[in-house]
């Protein structure tokens, strides 16, 4: 493999370790922590005041490469161009955070958060299907085949293609709700993504970018996770977790394997369909709650697991969807 693609890993890595340590304390000291939900998990109260705004510790590494990778290799654009998704969604999330930091607990409005990310949506969907260097397709795992998007499939795809990325970065969001759970499993999603695409693509030049991008995920989860894991110094809030589900998510659209999320990242889904469930039955039943809570992981909590179990098991149940994805290409 290339070595681009591990330089840059070990670049991210090792950058957001830095910035971590540099970054910590001024968020402390700034007071931008994190108000805990009133009717959550009593044994969340104590993590109320944990800084957030962490996701800036590697979407700044991420901004730093997208900017210096393209000169050294013009194939990786699409590369770049993923990161800068990431980190339109990550403006987004970071609105929102200030917002529930500084102005509003409640962040910004539904209508407001849905109109930006939805927009957003639009412009990476039209440069994917009518701007890219290739043409748009869907690879068939078991034939082996790329279909083309043409004609007026296209605005078909569109449709799909802006409804997908705005449920998958808010899946990924919904499943940062525990100290290291989404940066955890990233880290795994992202890499059985990468190996899928090798296996499928080998490391030619179109798709080596988009190898790199999955590695850059996991690297910066990872950096990330030396200051988030239980218990947690700091939450990467939702400038993080809307930035690394709309990059997932991206990675998918540009490799024609936006099917795959429903494997690898099963764990996503789940915890977003868990929280869409509950709220759906709690209307139709007059207050009733299928879920003891919702999103799935708290559920679990208040059926007596332990915070650090529950994010154990998620993880160990993401590596399995993680390698029965890469069984299906392989």
């Amino acid at each position: 493999m290339d070595k681009i693609i591990w330089l840059n890993g070990i670049f991210i890595i090792l950058l957001t370790l830095f910035l971590g340590k540099l970054g910590l304390p001024f968020l402390q000291r700034l007071h931008l922590g994190q108000t805990v939900r009133s009717d959550g998990p009593k044994t969340h109260f104590v993590k109320s005041g944990t800084p957030t705004f962490g996701g800036l510790f590697f979407l700044i590494p991420l901004a730093i490469s997208a900017l210096i990778l393209p000169f050294f290799d013009r194939n990786w654009i699409s590369y770049s161009l993923i990161i800068i998704l990431m980190l339109l969604f990550g403006l987004i999330g970071f609105l929102d955070d200030y917002i529930k930091v500084r102005v509003d607990k409640e962040g910004l409005s539904v209508f407001q958060k849905t109109i930006g990310l939805t927009l957003i949506c639009i412009l990476f969907a039209v440069w994917l299907l009518w701007f890219s260097d290739f043409e748009p397709f869907i690879y068939l795992p078991f034939v082996e085949k790329e279909v083309i998007i043409q004609g007026n499939w296209k605005f078909v795809y569109l449709i799909f293609i802006i409804l997908y990325l705005f449920f998958m970065s808010n899946a990924v969001n919904i499943t940062d709700g525990l100290d290291g759970l989404a940066s955890s499993l990233m880290t795994v999603s992202a890499i059985s993504l990468g190996v899928c695409i090798y296996f499928v693509y080998s490391i030619g030049k179109t798709m080596q970018p988009m190898i790199g991008a999955c590695l850059a995920l996991a690297a910066g989860s990872i950096g990330f996770l030396f200051y988030n894991h239980h218990p947690a110094k700091v939450f990467m809030g939702d400038t993080g977790s809307q930035a690394l589900g709309a990059g997932f998510a991206g990675i998918a659209l540009v490799v024609g394997m936006p099917w795959l999320m429903i494997i690898i990242g099963l764990i996503y889904i789940l915890e977003a369909l868990s929280t869409l469930v509950q709220v759906v039955y709690f209307k139709l039943t007059s207050g009733k709650r299928l879920f003891k809570m919702a999103p799935l992981h708290h559920h679990f909590e208040l059926s007596g697991w332990a915070e650090r179990k529950v994010v154990r098991n998620f993880v160990i149940a993401g590596i399995a969807c993680g390698i029965l994805g890469i069984l299906i290409v392989y």
